[in-house]
């Protein structure tokens, strides 16, 4: 499922929404014990990403400046081995729902840095289905060039705000009757 890149409303719906679940497993105590473990095995197999844990779900950020090049939606080939493993951790924690966060620099207009940023997230998607991640735990979101977590005013500062976010959430299912 790809969410339009302007609709902030759904993705806050979305959040929320996940959190809510979220929270709701928690009261029952599986999920925290189950993220825990995801992401301690995450901690251990990709040494390379930053990886936390806020209450029940998981961020994952990889190096950023081996992700994209500038203008380009295409994973560096050398990042594919790590989506590699990052995969074969999520298929085996299959009862999660990821979603993966496209950003840009702020070199373009908005209207071009939002598509290339929604671009970048289905890019990693894509990346992730072909290692196989059932395709309908994944959704995307592109954000542009908001939210940087470098300057954008060099080089390096960009090729750090290129780049794909994870935000790995229990995925609860309702309760037979």
């Amino acid at each position: 499922m790809t969410l339009p890149a302007v609709n902030l409303r759904s993705l806050l719906f979305f959040v929320a929404a996940a959190l809510l679940t979220s929270c709701a497993a928690s009261k029952k105590g599986t999920s925290h014990a189950y993220m825990t473990k995801q992401y301690k095995e995450l901690k251990k197999v990709l040494n390379e990403a930053d990886v936390s844990i806020l209450n029940d779900s998981l961020k994952v950020i990889f190096p950023n400046n081996v992700m994209f090049a500038t203008n380009s939606d295409q994973l560096k080939d050398e990042i594919k081995p790590t989506f590699g493993r990052f995969a074969e951790v999520l298929n085996k924690f299959d009862k999660t729902k990821i979603l993966v966060t496209g950003y840009t620099d702020n070199t373009g207009t908005d209207q071009i840095n939002n598509e290339l940023s929604e671009k970048r997230a289905v890019s990693g998607k894509n990346q992730l289905t072909s290692s196989g991640v059932a395709g309908d735990r994944l959704f995307t979101w592109g954000l542009g060039s908001r939210h940087p977590i470098a300057t954008n005013d060099s080089e390096d500062g960009r090729s750090k705000n290129r780049r794909i976010e994870f935000v790995i959430l229990y995925d609860v299912k309702p309760e037979s009757k």
